[in-house]
């Protein structure tokens, strides 16, 4: 009794796979304008800095010495609203644990050249 409910269970099954196969799949396209694709793009770069921001060893010292774990600030970053990532992403050279490389570069050999002219080290003597 059992062999036949689940004969005929079966065949059901495979008559109703073989009509869905049939059944056409919707899909959804349309254009994507050049403005569209290109804030669309711009997002994606300034997600990418952000992140790369926060991966940085410095950053996550600067988090843990604040208390804050760094797997939950990226969950936050993730969840801010599009008008604040933005926001962080044109402070974000300005903000404590970032900046410029360059910008340190620069500063120190400013302060190495001041401290040569003052006579204080002699960094640029003639052999």
């Amino acid at each position: 009794m059992n062999h036949t409910f689940f004969k005929k269970a079966g065949v059901f099954a495979l008559i109703l796979n073989m009509l869905a196969v049939g059944f056409p799949q919707v899909s959804f396209a349309g254009l994507v304008g050049t403005g569209t694709a290109l804030e669309m793009q711009a997002k994606e770069e300034d997600s990418a800095r952000i992140d790369a921001f926060l991966a940085r060893d410095d950053v996550r010292a600067q988090l843990i010495a604040m208390g804050v774990d760094p797997a939950a600030a990226s969950a936050r970053v993730a969840m801010l609203t599009e008008a604040e990532r933005q926001q962080l992403e044109q402070q974000i050279d300005n903000l404590p644990a970032g900046g410029s490389l360059l910008a340190l570069i620069g500063a120190v050999f400013v302060v190495l050249l001041i401290l040569e002219l003052v006579g204080v080290i002699n960094i640029f003597q003639k052999i």
